[in-house]
């Protein structure tokens, strides 16, 4: 399969559209026209740093395009289009580009995203850059959280990161659901960063470990944020772990993608009903403070500290 074919059979007559792509793949530039501002953000993944050697095209695909789907969810953002480069090497697998292909259809017209252009090439390993666009009139920013402000999560975190330490250890059987959908299927909250546009201040997804990303909004908004840990909410699948361990995933596994965010008290009773309507636990873990920009964990009325913070990718 020469490149050009790789294009027309895996990339090309995808069945969403959209008025406003005005010229998309085939030429030198695609042309996007619309009266909103685009929130845009990229995310690469590697093969053997961000899926295992092993995966399939289907897993690559989820590992790739849900993250970086998280990033328009923190923003608040609706998805609109992508742009995709794909490094693979040769000789290619025709299966596993296939299974790819399939699978990251069906995850971009599971958001009425259109696959607006790209580029490929050959390397070494597979590495799947995508580039994500979405329409945002009143964005989420990290910068906008105040003191006195609450400090809240969706879902659950530490269960990729407990999957990831199965996946290395090869104990694959151990593995539960939960860890494994976390891991290979994490859930982009686009629903929830749009309705809390004008609700929350600030908001960031959890990629790096809830405490790494969260010093990322205190430091933007020159707060004090002090979590409380018996506040954090723990799946039950974590609850057989001793808890200083299911602590240190909560706090610093990453690989999560749920958000966190900040809002006003008098907004409670509002994200509380938001919770319900969404079907999405939505937690209050502490609170933004006048203060150094620093991230402070308190557990049993003591200050907690770990050796590390969350990921770092270098």
């Amino acid at each position: 399969m020469t490149e050009f074919e790789l294009i027309q059979q895996c990339f090309s007559s995808w069945p969403v559209t959209n008025p406003a792509l005005m010229l998309d793949q085939g030429d030198d530039c695609l042309i996007w026209q619309t009266p909103q501002p685009l929130a845009i953000s990229i995310d690469t993944a590697v093969e053997g740093r961000h899926f295992p050697e092993w995966a399939s095209g289907a897993q690559a695909a989820q590992r790739a395009f849900l993250p970086a789907l998280s990033d328009l969810a923190a923003m608040g953002a609706t998805p609109a289009f992508f742009t995709l480069a794909l490094t693979l090497p040769s000789p290619l697998n025709e299966t596993w580009l296939m299974d790819f292909s399939a699978r990251l259809q069906q995850l971009a017209s599971d958001q009425q995203m259109v696959l607006a252009g790209g580029d490929t090439t050959s390397g070494p390993v597979p590495v799947i850059s995508i580039q994500v666009h979405g329409t945002v009139q009143q964005p989420l920013k990290r910068s906008a959280a105040i003191a006195g402000d609450d400090v809240w999560i969706s879902g659950y975190t530490g269960l990729a990161a407990a999957a990831i330490q199965a996946l290395l250890q090869d104990r694959h059987a151990d593995i539960p659901d939960a860890w494994q959908q976390a891991y290979w299927q994490p859930q982009p909250r686009i629903a929830l960063g749009q309705v809390l546009v004008g609700k929350a201040h600030a908001a960031i997804d959890i990629s790096d470990g809830l405490w790494a990303d969260l010093a990322h909004i205190a430091r933007a908004s020159q707060v004090h944020i002090e979590l409380e840990a018996e506040r954090l909410p723990m799946h039950a699948s974590l609850e057989g772990l001793p808890q200083s361990e299911a602590l240190k995933l909560i706090l610093t596994g990453g690989d999560d993608y749920e958000l966190a965010f900040t809002a006003a008290e008098e907004q409670r009773d509002a994200i509380s009903l938001l919770s319900q309507q969404l079907g999405l636990p939505l937690t209050r873990i502490g609170q933004a403070r006048a203060g150094d920009a620093e991230v402070s964990v308190m557990h049993n009325g003591k200050p907690m500290t770990l050796d590390h913070q969350g990921f770092e990718h270098f």
